[in-house]
């Protein structure tokens, strides 16, 4: 009988440990929401908290605007014309109503900045270049964002353009304050990653733990996360496609991916208000749980990436 190798078994488990903490915030947010009330006003300081965490090491001066220019274009047409119409097509053979509104919300909104630029980071890749392309993708939502989930919806409903703009400049605003009126050196880097890692997962628990999960049924769940695993997928690889195409190194080509294909769980949800579906939220958190699934899993397995294409 061959002899088990326990610490062989718990370093092959440690590999997944990023993947196990959001399983952790979803599955709590699932069987225990009884705290959901009470973590639900949390979100907005929060995604502020993951913003400033991401700006703080920002520096204009470590970016080449030659090299990076194409990169932050490319994911901003990705991310706003691409895997939207590409996604909704492949989401209006599954869904419908709610599910689908939901879906078309998810898919019109700008990149999760403090997710893409954490993963970014933990991965170990160019989180300056994830960082401007996150920054770029806030800025331009009010403007994009409106007119993707018209053209996705091909409807006249009225999106709260005016409300989306002061929640973006809100969030955007006070990340940015924070970063310019605290002083370097306040609070550590490891620090903030822990800060930002935990606000993550109360972010995920949050959005779980406020689903009305009696009036949802388990069938209607199982297309949302099928759907949502073919968007991923293709914006993975269509991210290695034409990064590979155009010779680009694995430290940019993931926050390609990451900042094209993560969404944002608050200005989602913001918009989702005024769809009384409980299935538009349910598509929502499906979608931001299994994102952030997808990027626990490529950080455990980018150590194995070579970072360099020869």
């Amino acid at each position: 009988m061959r002899h088990v190798n326990v610490a062989t078994i718990l370093g092959a488990l440690s590999e997944f440990k990023h993947l196990a903490l959001v399983f952790c915030a979803v599955s709590v947010g699932v069987w225990l929401p009884n705290f959901g009330s009470a973590t639900k006003p949390l979100v907005t300081p929060l995604v502020i908290f993951l913003i400033f965490g991401s700006l703080r090491e920002f520096r204009v001066t470590e970016i080449n605007p030659l090299s990076s220019a194409g990169v932050v274009v490319l994911s901003l047409l990705m991310s706003y014309t691409v895997l939207p119409i590409g996604g909704m097509q492949i989401a209006s053979l599954f869904l419908a109503d709610g599910a689908l509104i939901g879906f078309a919300i998810m898919l019109a909104v700008p990149t999760t900045a403090g997710s893409a630029i954490i993963w970014t980071r933990l991965s170990g890749s160019d989180d300056q270049l994830s960082i401007l392309i996150s920054v770029a993708s806030l800025v331009l939502a009010p403007l994009v964002t409106p007119v993707v989930f018209r053209l996705l919806v091909r409807s006249r409903i009225q999106t709260p353009v005016e409300a989306m703009v002061w929640d973006l400049l809100l969030i955007v605003g006070v990340g940015i304050a924070l970063t310019l009126l605290v002083p370097d050196g306040t609070v550590s880097k490891r620090t903030v990653d822990r800060g930002a890692g935990l606000a993550i997962l109360l972010i995920i628990y949050s959005s779980v733990a406020n689903l009305d999960l009696r009036s949802i049924d388990i069938g209607d769940v199982a297309p949302i996360l099928l759907v949502t695993l073919f968007v991923l997928c293709g914006g993975l690889l269509l991210s290695i496609v034409v990064g590979y195409s155009l010779h680009l190194q694995r430290v940019s080509i993931l926050p390609l991916f990451f900042t094209s294909s993560l969404k944002n769980l608050g200005i989602a949800l913001f918009i989702a208000l005024s769809y009384p579906s409980p299935l538009t939220v349910a598509a929502i958190v499906t979608y931001y749980a299994v994102q952030q699934m997808f990027g626990a899993i490529i950080v455990d397995f980018a150590p194995s990436w070579s970072p360099t294409r020869s």
